[in-house]
């Protein structure tokens, strides 16, 4: 694709009427290639908000049904979808949302076995999983293969991202030696519960700079932990030199 189509041309207007983006910068998203690990409620958000603006071909992976309870802060499911898996059910709706966008979906969980293989065609991959242990794999396997990651989550009342580039300095793992005290280190913790307009909050924080990433936009936030606290109504910026 060169150049939009008169339909994509209205269906974007209020992205390319932005200079720094245009319709040239519209069709780098139409090109662009994400993947998306986890489609619970951080996942729910960003892949709705990139495949709404036309980020074009969007992979997501994720082995969980729908349940009742997931239903607060998974936007893209309703009642009726209790008990099918996820991914198909988000396949459906983005379809409905915007044809342009090609929904790759994966049933499955990514692990140490299969994560380079999956990662390696992507411009972006975002973590939206909810345990440590699949986030350290999927660093891992996006610095092995030079990819930029961004990393997310949250619990209770709180959240955190970060985005992390070939360049940068610091890895995710390592953040977790050089954090001020003040910052909650183990923030994923399913017994906290978790308040459903922060998922939101943050999630739509990372589709931020999802969207400067791929749009190669000034001031993106390297080496930068984003803090969110949506009691206080706080969002801080942590830069690591």
């Amino acid at each position: 694709m060169k150049e939009l189509n008169l339909f994509q041309k209205e269906r974007y207007d209020c992205s390319t009427f932005l200079k720094e983006i245009g319709e040239e910068g519209q069709v780098k998203l139409l090109k662009s290639r994400v993947f998306i690990v986890g489609v619970g409620g951080l996942g729910n958000h960003i892949l709705l908000t990139l495949a709404s603006m036309g980020v074009g071909h969007i992979t997501i992976a994720d082995e969980d049904i729908v349940k009742l309870d997931n239903l607060p802060r998974q936007i893209l499911y309703d009642e009726k979808d209790i008990g099918k898996y996820k991914v198909d059910v988000a396949e459906v709706k983005i379809k409905e949302k915007n044809p342009d966008v090609k929904i790759n979906k994966l049933c499955l969980m990514v692990d140490e076995n299969n994560s380079r293989e999956l990662f390696k065609d992507f411009d972006l991959v975002i973590d939206a999983t909810d345990n440590f242990k699949s986030k350290f794999i999927i660093e891992d396997a996006c610095k092995e293969l030079e990819i930029s990651f961004i990393c997310a989550g949250v619990s209770d009342y709180k959240g955190q991202l970060i985005l992390v580039t070939k360049d940068s300095k610091y890895s995710f793992k390592s953040l977790f030696d050089t954090l001020p005290i003040n910052i909650e280190q183990k923030y994923i913790d399913e017994d906290k519960g978790v308040f459903p307009p922060a998922v939101a909050l943050v999630a739509n924080l990372t589709a931020n700079q999802a969207a400067k990433y791929l749009l190669d936009l000034d001031d993106l936030l390297l080496d930068t932990l984003i803090v969110i606290d949506t009691r206080k109504v706080e969002i801080n910026k942590f830069h690591f030199e």
